[in-house]
């Protein structure tokens, strides 16, 4: 199936939006385009800013996930299907995926790590039990996340948006937010409980209102581990080698009911009547770490029941796959900066050097032979 794209997509997508009542000082601006030559879906996970490529994976349905190379240009390097049995495959699901500093290439799955070479040649297994095991669809969900840049790599078992909760709602001080492969112990290990986050503390022995997930993104540069949740005010910053906890920056979001009400009330969590109680309240999404001093957090703002059943009745793409519905907040020094942005032609992909985003385009109506990404930059007001 061909690619597509909408005409307002493209005429919106020079287009800052700022949603504040006062002034900027900084802003968002699209300043280039990635066309992937491929007609089947596409996801990016890392960039090597040395030789200008990009680390991800081309699903192809039946035919299986390919991991995949692209070079700047966004035509296919490599590409090779790594699921499956033998010596340089894995046997399930890839949930992460990222660069090494040697210009190897990492892989984790529910239960393994693995390290490859640029032509997808195995060259490390580890092998672990996880507390829970994790299955995804399609190609690796998040970046790899290392905790060290030794050979004896520890690194998280956890994948941000997804680890948690694993079985539903559950009391928060038996939820540990962290759980990370320890190379000397040769074993998984857990920490920071639930119960010790600002919005749950005091809650007690009663279980949470909604299904909690960690939210994690890594500076690389310092080593320091940012953790926030689904559901918070706060972001907690770790230094993974002693898991000391190095500081913690507040989040003011301009809508978020959930936390209308602390400690938490369920009445603030809204579901749809209908399908399987679709969750209709806001959600922190993403963290993203530029290479300066810039942090960001995506969330996803609530919707009523109304506005949920008229995306449905009308075939509208639904609030999680909608730009329009998700915020960037941008930090700066640890400190929040005013306003917050969207960028109304796609999602937030990853954080690319100078400032800049990657952000996948939202499917429209046109025909493409491409798989459309644009680049956008922060830029002072």
């Amino acid at each position: 199936m061909k690619n597509k794209l909408t005409l307002p997509a493209l005429v919106m997508s020079a287009i800052f939006l700022s949603f504040s009542s006062y002034a900027q000082d900084y802003q968002l601006r699209k300043v280039d385009d990635l066309h992937v030559e491929s007609l089947a879906p596409v996801g990016i996970r890392d960039y090597d800013p040395e030789r200008k490529e990009y680390l991800g994976f081309v699903d192809k349905g039946s035919e299986g996930v390919e991991l995949a190379i692209f070079d700047s240009d966004g035509k296919i390097v490599i590409s090779e299907v790594r699921r499956g049995d033998g010596p340089n495959f894995y046997s399930s699901s890839a949930l992460t995926m990222g660069f090494a500093p040697d210009g190897g290439i990492y892989v984790q799955t529910s239960v393994e790590f693995l390290k490859y070479d640029r032509e997808f040649n195995l060259i490390k297994r580890i092998r672990y039990e996880p507390k829970f095991t994790t299955v995804v669809y399609s190609g690796p969900r998040e970046k790899f996340i290392p905790l060290s840049k030794k050979n004896e790599i520890s690194f998280l078992t956890g994948v941000s948006g997804i680890s948690g909760m694993a079985m539903g709602p559950e009391v928060p001080s038996k939820v540990q937010l962290i759980e990370y492969y320890d190379p000397k112990l040769k074993s998984v290990q857990s920490l920071a409980p639930l119960s010790e986050k600002g919005v749950f503390q005091g809650f007690g022995d009663e279980k949470s209102p909604a299904r909690i997930n960690s939210i994690y993104e890594l500076n690389y540069d310092e080593n320091l581990l940012y953790l926030t949740t689904t559901i918070d005010n706060e972001i907690t910053v770790y230094n993974p080698i002693n898991w000391f906890v190095v500081k913690r920056i507040k989040v003011n979001h301009e809508e978020f009911q959930p936390l209308d009400d602390i400690p938490l009330r369920e009445s603030n969590f809204p579901t749809a009547e209908d399908k399987g109680g679709a969750m209709l309240f806001a959600m922190n999404r993403r963290l993203i770490k530029f290479d300066s001093d810039f942090l960001g957090l995506i969330y996803v703002q609530g919707e009523s029941e109304v506005s949920f059943e008229l995306r449905k009745n009308t075939n509208k793409i639904y609030r999680l796959g909608d730009p329009e519905m998700h915020r960037l907040i941008l930090f700066k020094d640890g400190v929040q900066l005013p306003g917050e942005h969207t960028i109304p032609t796609g999602m937030i992909e990853m954080a690319l050097p100078k400032n800049r985003l990657l952000v996948k385009v939202k499917e429209g109506e046109e025909e493409l032979e491409y798989y459309p990404y644009e680049i956008w930059e922060i830029v002072e007001g």
